[in-house]
C-alpha cells in the first residue's frame, strides 16, 4: 500500500535540550485514519506540529517527513505555506483560539479557499456555503455571516472543520478536536467529521486522550510514550490485545465497565513504570 504520509526517523528537540520525539516512524495511506494515543507530554501534538511545519524557530527537526512524495523537512516557509491548507490541514482543540474574533466565519473559511483555489469572491462564497452545509449547518448563510462569539462551541468547531476541509486536502490532522465540548455536542461534531472525511476521501491523523473516540473513528492506532512509538496495530488489536505494558495500562484505565463493584481503579503504573 502506497503511503500518503511517510515519516522516518523523526527526532524533535528544542534548543539544547534532549529530544522530545526520537526515531519516530509513521505511515499513513490514502483514506486511512490513524489514531495517536498516549499521555500528555508523550510527543503527540509536537509530532503533528512538525508535520505541519508549525514548530517554533528553536525547534531542531531531523529525519524525513514526506507528503505524497514531497519532503517537508527543510522546506522553506513560503513552500510550506503552499502545502498547508491545500494538501494538508489541521483542526485544533480550541476553536475560539483558532478563529479570528474580528472576522465572520464565512470570511475565514473563504480566505483558505481563495488563497489556494480561486480568488473570485463569488465562487469562494459558493464553496464556503457548500462546505458549511456539508458540516451540518442548515442555516449556512447565517453562520457564514456570524462572528465566532455569536456561535456555540460546537458550531465553532464545525466552522474550523469546514475551514480545514474546504480545499479537500489529502491529509487532515485532528488534535483533540472535541476536548473542549460537552458529550452531546462532541458526538455531533465527531459524526460530522466522520462523514466529511469520508466524503472528501481525506486521510486523518487523529490525536486524542479519549480511547473510545479513537476506537470508533480510526482503523489503526499508534501508542506513544516519552517521544517514541511503543505499539502500533489495528484499533481492534491495540484495544483488545495490547502487547506493550504501557498500552495495556492505557486500555485498562479506559475499561472501567469491566471492573467489579468496589475494585480499585487501575492506573498505568499498575502495568509499567513510566520514566
Amino acid at each position: 500500500m502506497t503511503s500518503l504520509l511517510q515519516v522516518r526517523d523523526l527526532s524533535i528537540a528544542f534548543g539544547r535540550k534532549d529530544p522530545v520525539v526520537r526515531g519516530l516512524d509513521l505511515d499513513l495511506a490514502a483514506g486511512q485514519r490513524l489514531g495517536i494515543i498516549g499521555e500528555s507530554g508523550s510527543g503527540k501534538t509536537v509530532t503533528a506540529l512538525a508535520i505541519m511545519g508549525l514548530l517554533p524557530d528553536n525547534a531542531r527537526v531531523t529525519g524525513s517527513i514526506r507528503l505524497d512524495g514531497t519532503e517537508l523537512v527543510g522546506l522553506s516557509d513560503r513552500a510550506l505555506s503552499r502545502v498547508r491548507g491545500d494538501r494538508m490541514s489541521m483542526i485544533f482543540q480550541e476553536p475560539m483560539t483558532a478563529l479570528d474574533p474580528t472576522m465572520t466565519a464565512g470570511r475565514q473559511v473563504a480566505e483558505a479557499f481563495r488563497l489556494h483555489r480561486d480568488r473570485d469572491a463569488g465562487r469562494a462564497r459558493t464553496a464556503v456555503l457548500a462546505m458549511l452545509r456539508a458540516v451540518g449547518f442548515d442555516d449556512a448563510e447565517r453562520v457564514a455571516d456570524s462572528y465566532p462569539h455569536q456561535l456555540s462551541g460546537g458550531q465553532r468547531q464545525r466552522v474550523v472543520t469546514a475551514m480545514a476541509l474546504v480545499n479537500r486536502p489529502g491529509l487532515v490532522i485532528c488534535d483533540e478536536p472535541t476536548t473542549a465540548l460537552d458529550v452531546t455536542v462532541q458526538a455531533t461534531v465527531l459524526r460530522v467529521l466522520d462523514e466529511v472525511l469520508e466524503a472528501v476521501g481525506a486521510s486523518c491523523l487523529f490525536i486524542s486522550h479519549d480511547l473510545a473516540v479513537v476506537s470508533q473513528l480510526c482503523s489503526d492506532v499508534v501508542v506513544m510514550l516519552n517521544g517514541r512509538v511503543v505499539e502500533r496495530g489495528t484499533a481492534e488489536q491495540v484495544f483488545t490485545d495490547p502487547r506493550h505494558p504501557y498500552a495495556a495500562g492505557l486500555v485498562a484505565t479506559a475499561r472501567l465497565d469491566l471492573l467489579e463493584p468496589g475494585t480499585r481503579l487501575p492506573t498505568v503504573a499498575d502495568h509499567v513504570r513510566v520514566p
